[in-house]
């Protein structure tokens, strides 16, 4: 097998943009994982008997149904915890669909394909199929690892195997299409069960027909033989034909593949067409197999995959006829969003101000493309492409410059909640020219305040109360009367309403209402005439018949003697305030003081009563 040497694996690209007839050398590089140092494949299925200490019995343990989530996690390379990536099983049984008709060819697009319900030779057909994705922690290479059972092992077949960029499924009843197409990158990988079905060959192919749009191509001699148009659509990455070399996969291929050479127990349900121990394979009918895609692209990035086909094949050559499938989801790749909201500031009209930032997240499994966030605020986000493994942020003040803003100008609102709920959905596609398209949701996102004070409204009233004696002529009576007037004042940081002021006192008229009023913070206005300023008050030294314009009056029926004026005459009352702030709360709250002004009035206040 020939082996590309004396370079770094990232430098040596394969040259995908130039069509090579003849013998070609290898695009993937010499400094790969091997599949065998990820997962174990060596004919079973049993967990431990190799250092990456990780098989499919961990992960298909007791199934019985088609799953895209591992029974348990393995290996220090195992899918991302508690995600469903990277993994596929799939169930079959005799007389499921299989593919029919001519244009059921691997080198044909999916739109050609189809399929009826049947029968297939026993030894084509498949009971069931699986797959597990994986990073290498030594060089962060996409490693795919994959494997199957035969219902009967009498006799040769062929396997293929597809990892597809778009979901596909079948369309129909009884018998129909499918729905789906390639997208370019798309990979197949085909083996052989030879020699009586005891050993296999394993050659990766990747759907390309920008390169190779040929009705023909000439058919590859040897093995090693890569980096050339094998058939139409089809760009052989990696081909070993030679029977057997594969048969005990090792650490010296970036692919390999090997069938079971004496019977293995399953820990899922199996029973092969000529009985025997229940969940025991013969020889000759478990098959699985790995490849380091990114090493067989030369380093390139691996595409995201969303579904996989098994199929059995009338032979290794790549037109050959297809015959039993087993179809399944494939869910590899992973976009994952959050995001944090913060309430900054407040507006004196009942509003709170907010700005929100967040990530999109890219988990692994391979690069994500036309990335975009919209916010469920009305902005959106362009983020771009998403390289695996890496996070880009959103949003901010001031804003990021990883994910360009297409709709909006901020990542600020206003609303009358506090604290508020937002929220943000990410898309995403698994290949430049579409693929798959992920979606994920950050669900209802709730606020928290930048500072301890920057939400939170003081609001606050004030009142001041000023007052003169005087005494008007009622009839043959002379009366005292009482003039007041005074101010009321928002001396919070919010919009106050529905102010109302009272005054009560021992007279005629024993209260008055003044209001309502709407006040903004700092604005002071006169509660007896509205106004924005108050009527001065004097006491004349004659009789007067009424108050000044703009001030309230009334007529005491008591008096307080002041010691502290020498026993002088007064009069005392009081005035008081409540209201509503731009939030809904009263004014003064339940647990604050009540908001009072008290005036004392004195009796002829400059020395001297009149004397008309």
């Amino acid at each position: 097998m020939l082996r590309l040497v004396g370079a770094s694996r990232r430098t040596q690209v394969a040259v995908l943009s130039t069509l090579v007839l003849g013998l070609a050398t290898p695009a993937w590089a010499a400094n790969f994982t091997a599949p065998t140092d990820v997962f174990e494949l060596d004919g079973d299925s049993v967990t431990g008997n190799s250092a990456p200490n990780c098989d499919w019995d961990t992960l298909n343990a007791g199934k019985t149904a088609t799953s895209t989530t591992p029974t348990a996690q393995c290996g220090a390379q195992s899918p991302r915890p508690g995600s469903t990536a990277g993994y596929g099983f799939v169930v079959g049984a005799p007389g499921e669909p299989n593919f029919t008709g001519g244009g059921s060819k691997d080198i044909h697009d999916i739109s050609d394909w189809k399929w009826s319900t049947g029968s297939t030779p026993d030894k084509d057909t498949l009971t069931h199929g699986y797959a597990a994705g994986y990073t290498s922690t030594a060089d962060g290479d996409n490693i795919l690892v994959f494997g199957a059972e035969r219902f009967a092992v009498n006799g040769d077949s062929n396997i293929g195997i597809w990892f597809f960029q778009q979901p596909i499924s079948l369309v129909g009843t009884g018998k129909g299409t499918f729905s789906g197409v390639h997208t370019s990158g798309d990979i197949l990988i085909v083996s052989a069960f030879t020699g009586g079905g005891g050993t296999s060959t394993i050659s990766v192919y990747q759907w390309r027909p920008d390169l190779c749009p040929n009705s023909s191509y000439p058919k590859i001699p040897v093995s090693g033989q890569a980096n050339v148009c094998a058939d139409t659509n089809l760009y052989a990455l990696f081909v070993d034909l030679t029977v057997g070399a594969t048969q005990v996969c090792s650490s010296s291929s970036p692919a390999c593949a090997i069938v079971n050479n004496q019977p293995a127990t399953l820990a899922w349900p199996y029973l092969a067409k000529f009985g025997g121990a229940t969940n025991t394979v013969p020889t000759g009918g478990l098959y699985e197999g790995g490849i380091d895609l990114t090493a067989l692209l030369g380093g390139a990035a691996a595409p995201c995959f969303a579904s996989f086909l098994f199929e059995t094949r009338s032979s290794q050559s790549t037109d050959a006829v297809l015959k039993d499938f087993l179809l399944g989801s494939f869910p590899e790749c992973h976009l994952a969003i959050s995001k944090a909201v913060q309430c900054t500031s407040f507006n004196a009209n009942g509003t709170f101000n907010y700005t929100y930032s967040g990530q999109v997240i890219n988990d692994d499994g391979g690069d994500l493309f036309n990335v975009t966030v919209n916010d469920v605020k009305g902005q959106t986000y362009n983020c771009s492409m998403l390289p695996k493994g890496t996070t880009k942020t959103f949003g901010g003040s001031p804003l990021s410059a990883d994910c360009a803003i297409t709709t909006g100008t901020s990542a600020t609102f206003a609303t009358a909640d506090h604290p508020a709920s937002n929220q943000a959905t990410a898309t995403a596609n698994t290949s430049a020219s579409g693929g798959t398209q992920l979606t994920a949701d950050t669900g209802a996102v709730t606020s928290t305040d930048a500072t301890a004070t920057s939400c939170s409204p003081r609001p606050g009233l004030a009142l001041a109360k000023r007052c003169v004696t005087n005494f008007q002529v009622s009839g043959n009576v002379v009366e005292v009367r009482v003039d007041y007037t005074g101010e009321v004042t928002n001396t919070g940081n919010d919009n106050l309403s529905n102010i109302l002021v009272s005054e009560t006192a021992s007279g005629t008229p024993a209260n008055a209402s003044f209001g309502p009023f709407n006040l903004a913070p700092g604005q002071s206005l006169c509660y007896t005439s509205g106004g924005a300023s108050c009527p001065s008050l004097t006491a004349v030294p004659g009789l007067t018949s009424s108050p000044p314009a703009g001030a309230a009056s009334y007529f005491p029926n008591g008096v307080n003697i002041l010691a502290t004026l020498q026993g002088r005459i007064a009069f005392s009352d009081s005035v008081s305030a409540s209201g509503t702030d731009a939030f809904g709360r009263a004014v003064p709250g339940p647990n604050d003081p009540p908001v009072t002004a008290t005036a004392q009035c004195v009796i002829c206040p400059f020395g001297s009563c009149p004397t008309q």
